[in-house]
């Protein structure tokens, strides 16, 4: 659980994708140079590794 500013808990919601799926949904959403660098787990019972995940898109606003 996370905490919130006053110090309760509180849920975190994730997306669990695999990397392959992050390349391909972005990809066909018109995303181009898609990175994913995964930041390993950490200790305990409830830790999970993550992707960070960033694309480029032409046609965004600035």
């Amino acid at each position: 659980m996370a905490r919130a500013p006053d110090g309760e808990s509180a849920a975190l919601r994730r997306w669990v994708l695999r990397e392959h799926v992050w390349t391909e949904v972005l990809g066909g959403a018109g995303f181009t140079g898609i990175r994913v660098e995964e930041l390993p787990a950490g200790e305990g019972p409830r830790a999970a590794t993550a992707f960070l995940v960033t694309a480029e898109r032409s046609d965004a606003p600035v």
